[in-house]
């Protein structure tokens, strides 16, 4: 963004004396106490790769994959059999007779229900993969958002303090004139208390830039340590103009958040299939052996067994209710999701349009006046035709105009933040 030549209009060498020393002195406290500026400010681009590429970020990520992974593979297998073993002791027919029994079994599902619940689990890694990149976008959003923060309120110092050099050397420009006779004691005061404003003024201002620096810091806690000595950052501030409305409108159901809730409803779908198929239980075979030992006879033989539940008494109802309450709850959290998705865009899009043409209107018309009005505003003064009130009035305006122009693209570069979020997963 294009700066403001911020040259005083009026210059002399300022005389030495109490105030303004004092002043001086705290205005050079503040800067010091603000982040020294290096030689390689930190961009935007550095910040969100540092703080994606973080450890904590990273495992978080494969931790839910690996998650979603598990349950393909649960889905996946087959039961395992079971072995089973039988002694029986005939008793009085025989003291030293007795039966073993050996058995292997295994669970069977020829419903098809085993295959859907792995389709089922597939698409549910999809909506977690989905799930990582919407989150991913939110967190990167979070970090832009703390990076801007830090470089408007990195501006607005600059601007403050810019304002208050100004005023200072003014300041000196009256104590000679008002030694001289040309100006009242009035005048003088006046302008010892503006410098005081903006004192307090710089103060506030570099608090809370201080504070942005923290905020950002706790995303990125190596951050301090790294940036030890390049405490400042670079960047545009004003965001470029978004694509046209229609592209995101077309390609609304590609955003990351609503495949997540789509493969959900897919997945959900499936499961709710295969409890359908309730009919077609699951039965379990087994095949063994079992042998008999008597004193004066044995013999071997073959053991089949076959257990099939009867649905008597349920029909898999609860699971069947509960997974169609389930698809209901999860079409409908789509429905809704993407309507309030679609209105959002179209406001953030109007929005970030509107905010981008007040700033070029603001660039091309509001610089020229407040430059014009400053230079009036001196000249008046010096012919005596305004008084300090004037003067100082039309400098604090051109310190309102630069302020309102970095809030102003502060304010658009947010909503194109916001937008970016929330079309996070279109192709551009």
């Amino acid at each position: 963004m294009k700066m403001i030549s911020t040259k005083p209009l009026l210059f002399l060498k300022p005389i030495n004396n109490r105030l303004y020393s004092a002043l001086w002195l705290l205005s050079t406290t503040l800067l010091l106490a603000l982040p020294s500026h290096a030689k390689s400010p930190l961009t935007e681009s550095e910040l969100l790769e540092q703080v994606m590429q973080q450890v904590s970020v990273q495992d978080w990520v494969n931790g839910r994959l690996d998650e979603a992974q598990s349950d393909i593979m649960a889905a996946s297998h087959w039961e395992n059999p079971t072995f089973s073993y039988a002694m029986d002791l005939p008793g009085k027919r025989d003291q030293n007779a007795f039966e073993n029994s050996y058995m292997l079994s295994q669970q069977i599902d020829l419903s098809g229900r085993r295959g859907l619940r792995q389709s089922a689990a597939q698409q549910n890694l999809q909506a977690v993969e989905a799930g990582i990149e919407s989150r991913l976008a939110a967190f990167q959003a979070q970090t832009r958002q703390r990076f801007f923060e830090v470089l408007h309120l990195q501006h607005r110092v600059d601007v403050v303090n810019a304002w208050s050099r100004h005023l200072n050397e003014l300041q000196a420009i009256l104590q000679k004139r008002e030694r001289a006779g040309d100006v009242s004691g009035y005048d003088l005061k006046r302008m010892q208390r503006e410098c005081a404003t903006a004192m307090t003024r710089q103060q506030t201002e570099t608090a809370a830039l201080q504070q942005s620096w923290e905020k950002l810091f706790a995303l990125w806690p190596d951050g301090a340590k790294v940036l030890s000595a390049t405490h400042t950052v670079s960047g545009e501030l004003l965001p470029e103009a978004p694509l046209p409305l229609e592209n995101y409108l077309n390609q609304l159901q590609q955003t990351a958040a609503l495949r997540r809730l789509a493969k959900q409803q897919s997945a959900l779908n499936m499961n709710a299939q295969a409890a359908q198929r309730w009919q077609i239980p699951q039965f379990k075979v087994g095949v063994g052996a079992k042998t008999f030992d008597a004193t004066t006879y044995s013999d071997t033989g073959v053991l089949v067994n076959i257990e099939v539940p009867l649905p008597l008494w349920s029909q898999n109802n609860a699971e069947r209710l509960r997974l169609q309450a389930q698809t209901q709850q999860a079409d409908s959290e789509y429905q809704w999701a993407y309507q309030q998705t679609q209105g959002e865009i179209k406001g953030l899009w109007l929005s970030l349009n509107g905010l981008l043409q007040a700033a070029a209107n603001i660039e091309h018309r509001g610089q020229a006046l407040s430059d014009g009005l400053t230079t009036i505003a001196v000249s008046s003064y010096r012919g005596g035709e305004i008084g300090i009130l004037e003067l100082l009035d039309a400098y604090r305006e051109r310190q309102a105009f630069k302020l309102e122009r970095l809030d102003l693209a502060y304010k658009a570069r947010l909503a194109r933040i916001e937008l970016d979020r929330l079309t996070a997963g279109m192709t551009p």
